[in-house]
């Protein structure tokens, strides 16, 4: 079932498989990194850190991984949206 708020007229066409990138937010990086990889079911991803916040409270951390459909892309949306070390995903 598509997304009701999923438009033709203004989403952009994105072809499949493609590599997909997130943005992963939480308080520790170690947590993040286990978060990954219980969320993301595939051989390879690439995790880096991206910043720290300045009162060190927070880390950001880029994910990119390889996804073969808007439903998979959508699974590893969710699945990390809703870690409970996972504050944010982008």
């Amino acid at each position: 079932m598509r997304n009701p708020y999923h438009t033709p007229m203004n989403s952009p066409m994105i072809e499949y498989p493609c590599q997909w990138s997130y943005r992963v937010i939480g308080s520790c990086e170690q947590l993040l990194r286990e978060a990954v990889s219980e969320c993301i079911d595939v051989p390879e991803v690439d995790l880096s850190v991206s910043n720290h916040s300045t009162k060190g409270t927070y880390v950001s951390m880029n994910l990119t991984v390889e996804v073969k459909s808007e439903l998979m892309r959508d699974c590893f949306f969710m699945a990390l949206r809703d870690h409970p070390a996972v504050k944010y995903v982008l």
